[in-house]
């Protein structure tokens, strides 16, 4: 659509829904989404009282109507429907993730104190050995200690 200038008409309710900051462009296009399905029914509703469609003069009243707070209300309702799909994915995939922490630490758990114990066993060992090499009777020592 355009203007006697041939300068492009754009929907000026789409501007109002989305021309927002970057972190509210998803909710505003969600919303956008919303001001579409009220206006589709508000068509449907003049097919079936009027059997016909809306003309364009009355298409531009309907777009008239909607204020700066029905926008907001819509924008809030779609910030209200991301959050209920976020809350339902993350409750959708919290036993798996909790499956898989669970799992990875047990496991993770058990084998980093075997390594451990393993080190430390041979660190022992390399000191019981280093010690016997040196001329020091670590056995004899410990007999001695203990009586």
């Amino acid at each position: 659509m355009t203007n006697g200038d041939d300068e492009p008409q754009f929907n000026s309710i789409f501007a109002q829904f989305t021309d927002v900051e970057e972190n509210d462009r998803i909710p505003g296009l969600i919303a956008y989404g919303l001001y579409k399905t009220a206006k589709r029914e508000w068509a449907s509703g003049v097919w079936e009282n009027q059997r016909r469609r809306p003309n364009e003069s009355e298409l531009a009243a309907y777009e008239r109507t909607w204020t700066s707070s029905q926008i907001e209300g819509k924008r809030d309702q779609a910030r209200n429907i991301l959050s209920v799909y976020a809350d339902n994915v993350i409750e959708a995939a919290t036993p798996a993730i909790e499956k898989d922490a669970l799992q990875g630490t047990g496991v993770r758990a058990v084998l980093y104190g075997l390594l451990t114990n393993l080190i430390y066993t041979l660190i022992l060992i390399g000191v019981a050995l280093g010690a016997k090499y040196a001329g020091i009777d670590l056995l004899g020592i410990v007999t001695k200690v203990g009586n």
